[in-house]
């Protein structure tokens, strides 16, 4: 090795040191994937990291050196890539919310109208890897997150860039059930062959059931599971031949928000599973962070955020049950002219400032939900957000109060 090389090699390792793993997601023979943080960093509002390493046999690394150009909120954001001696290392953004396999667990299936919002998201997420040339080939449940700025499609470790002229891909690699006859040695994938794994993925939405399971083609054939309109979308999207499918992503998104015109509609805000995730564009300030993107990021967060945040939601329950207990006694407070409108106003400031305290000061230390979604992740940022949350609140306690004084003035309680 020359001593270009190992100077390269020296930089990679001294890089790959400098993260610290928080948890494993997962390990398997193509690689791992890594939640890691950069100590010291803490100060410049990064929060936690994904780092994934890919084998050099199967990583292509001239997809992650295509992807550093994109910039679609669609796809993590790739902070840096470096080659060891047998690996390919890429670090991009963690991407706070639920995956889409673990939202159709809870939920069983998902409304037309939130299934056609992931399709759009993730078709515009592999639009923009088609310009790039890169196929995706693991389009699936698993690798789709529901964040705050909409569906995001993540882990591109099997993805290759499109070679004119190729007979087949050199490996085969994929998710069962959602995978394109190609990736099993029939043909070249392309583009074509992420349109039929986010047909699938459509059909699996619409029906709860993964495209390998023995009830799926029942249900997506059963009309009063999936209207014969999506289904015959689901069905061109998924042909076995290529050349029947939509021939681009871009193409199936138009036919899927055709045929479901409420989801443009509703663009703004839709719900998956049971929680209502906040609009794509990550600017609803004042939709509160649900527990599982709280307790996600607090998984993920080091221990210095897991203190804060655990200290600040214990201040929040000591405000509230203080302020709930001087409501208790407003009643006997001498000279007091109107006890009931008191002892309201104590109990609405007991409840925001427990409400605050307990969720959105922690969601903004842990960067949670629309505190770590898209532009809102830096630390400024983050405050600001809890800053207008704070803002409305107390312009909320305020009307409250003028209510309850002008309603006891007006009864002489």
């Amino acid at each position: 090795m020359d001593a270009p090389a190992d100077t390269q090699l020296m930089a990679a390792l001294e890089k790959d040191e400098a993260y610290r793993v928080v948890r494993v997601l997962a390990c398997g023979r193509a690689g791992s994937t890594e939640v890691v943080s950069r100590p010291g960093t803490e100060h410049l509002g990064e929060g936690p990291l994904v780092r994934k390493r890919v084998k050099r046999d199967v990583a292509n690394v001239e997809v992650f050196s295509r992807l550093s150009s994109a910039a679609d909120k669609h796809l993590p954001r790739v902070v840096e890539t470096y080659d060891l001696p047998d690996q390919v290392v890429i670090v991009r953004e963690y991407v706070y919310g639920a995956s889409l396999a673990s939202c159709v667990a809870e939920a069983g299936y998902m409304g037309e109208v939130a299934a056609a919002h992931v399709v759009a998201d993730v078709c515009d997420a592999v639009a923009t890897l088609h310009e790039l040339g890169i196929v995706h080939r693991d389009v699936s449940p698993k690798n789709v997150i529901l964040s705050p700025r909409g569906a995001v499609l993540i882990d591109l470790g099997v993805a290759r860039t499109y070679v004119e002229g190729a007979q087949r891909d050199t490996t085969r690699l994929g998710t069962w059930g959602f995978a394109s006859p190609e990736q099993y040695g029939f043909a070249q994938t392309d583009g074509r062959s992420d349109v039929y794994s986010i047909g699938c993925l459509l059909g699996y939405m619409l029906t709860g059931v993964t495209p390998d399971a023995e009830g799926y083609a029942a249900a997506l054939a059963d009309s009063a599971v999936v209207r014969p309109e999506l289904r015959r979308i689901v069905e061109k999207a998924c042909s076995f031949e290529p050349s029947e499918r939509y021939q681009s992503a871009g193409a199936l998104r138009a036919v899927v928000l055709q045929a479901v015109p409420d989801a443009v509609a509703t663009s703004d805000s839709w719900t998956s599973g049971a929680a209502t995730l906040p609009n794509a564009r990550g600017d609803n300030y004042l939709t509160l962070v649900t527990p599982v993107q709280l307790f996600g990021a607090f998984r993920v967060s080091d221990g210095t955020r897991k203190l804060g945040s655990i200290a600040v939601a214990l201040l929040g329950v000591f405000l509230g049950a203080l302020f709930v207990l001087a409501a208790s006694q407003a009643i006997t407070f001498p000279g007091q002219q109107y006890p009931v409108t008191l002892m309201l106003l104590m109990l609405f400031i007991g409840a925001y400032l427990a409400l605050l305290c307990v969720v959105e000061a922690p969601a903004a230390i842990l960067g949670a939900g629309k505190y770590g979604g898209g532009r809102h992740s830096g630390a400024s940022a983050r405050l600001a957000i809890l800053g207008k949350w704070a803002l409305f609140g107390a312009s909320v306690l305020g009307v409250a109060f003028f209510a309850l004084l002008i309603f006891a003035v007006v009864l002489n309680v």
